[in-house]
């Protein structure tokens, strides 16, 4: 018996109605990639995310940034991007196919800073993580003689050879990524070198698998994670390892050669006051700005001749064992980056108060 012309419609539209609604949701739980031109870090300042919230004082800040000559805004991000990941991770659900989504905060205050013509990275805080350690702890450093590792500032530490905490890691990255930035920034890529790290345990050690091997292993999945889309990786790295001291690249994990291979920036942290006293022969190294700056520099160069990497150092905009600190001192800074040949650079000020730093930039 025929059905009625009616019925079969009806049929139809059902189907068709169903088809559409199944698209909306299927194409919902993915973010759109958008291409975009890569971009890297030049010259900019680190910002945190509660000054990123502060409309006013954000706002005086980027004035005077580009009065000054800024164009590059790092902004901390990891502890806004993480809460989706570490409930999968708390939950025993994080695995290679998980996914991750778009951050409104941060696609929003990337979009700000875009229209005003800055360049964006996302700092994120790798293997030190007090939260990750405290939703699992089975994923934490350890003692030898039992309890958690912490360092000098009692912070808690991931185990870096941990596939989970890597992949946890990569996942809160491709949020940054997701959400429009232009390049993520690894910062304590390394292994735990303070307190009693000599009497640290790693759970997750594999025979044969050196420090420097799984600092590089993260980072080559993660550039994987990440190349599709087309942003900037970079890394931060103790200003003392520009030396390559054996002792260094063994303990911290960082090879400056090998991890060139895997990202695009490279960020030494060449804050004159953060060597030790009688470094290089000299005692008070905080009051040797150009040196330390232009020394790390020529060496990082040198280290990195033939690699495809951008070099942006970390200068210090903030007073620490440093006796005339001043616009005159962060100038010196820049100055040594100038002198061989590199005219991008951060700076740091954990405060973000950059009166000395803005008065240095505009009398270059």
């Amino acid at each position: 018996m025929q059905r009625p012309a009616y019925k079969i419609w009806g049929l139809v539209f059902l189907v068709v109605l169903f088809v559409v609604l199944i698209s909306i949701d299927f194409l919902g739980t993915f973010d759109e990639i958008v291409p975009r031109l890569k971009k890297s870090s030049e010259r900019g300042i680190y910002v945190t995310a509660n000054v990123a919230r502060a409309p006013d004082y954000l706002r005086y800040l980027l004035w005077q940034a580009k009065r000054s000559g800024i164009n590059t805004i790092v902004i901390d991000a990891k502890r806004d991007l993480e809460p989706p990941v570490l409930e999968m991770v708390k939950n025993w659900e994080l695995n290679r196919k998980s996914r991750v989504h778009a951050n409104p905060w941060l696609t929003k205050l990337t979009k700000q800073l875009h229209d005003q013509g800055f360049i964006v990275t996302a700092r994120l805080v790798v293997f030190k993580d007090d939260h990750l350690v405290l939703a699992r702890p089975d994923l934490a450093v350890t003692m030898r003689g039992g309890g958690l590792y912490y360092d000098h500032k009692q912070g808690r530490w991931a185990d870096p050879y941990s596939e989970e905490v890597r992949l946890y890691n990569e996942l809160i990255a491709e949020i940054a990524a997701l959400s429009g930035v232009d390049e993520v920034q690894f910062d304590y890529i390394r292994f735990p070198a303070e307190g009693k790290a000599a009497e640290a345990v790693f759970p997750f050690k594999r025979e044969g698998v050196s420090r420097v091997d799984a600092i590089c292993e993260f980072l080559e999945d993660a550039r994987k994670r990440l190349d599709k889309y087309n942003l900037s990786i970079g890394v931060d790295i103790f200003g003392v390892t520009a030396w390559q001291k054996p002792n260094d690249i063994k303990n911290l994990g960082q090879d400056l050669r090998r991890m060139a291979d895997h990202i695009d920036v490279i960020s030494p942290m060449f804050y004159p006051s953060h060597f030790h006293s009688g470094y290089d022969g000299i005692d008070e190294p905080g009051a040797h700005p150009y040196y330390f700056v232009n020394a790390g520099v020529r060496k990082a160069k040198r280290i990195l001749k033939g690699k495809k990497i951008k070099i942006v150092p970390w200068l210090q905009g903030f007073n620490l064992r440093s006796p005339d600190f001043g616009p005159s001192y962060v100038l010196r800074q820049v100055l040594a980056c100038q002198d061989e040949g590199i005219d991008s650079f951060l700076v740091w000020n954990a405060a973000n108060r950059y009166e000395d730093t803005f008065q240095a930039l505009r009398k270059r």
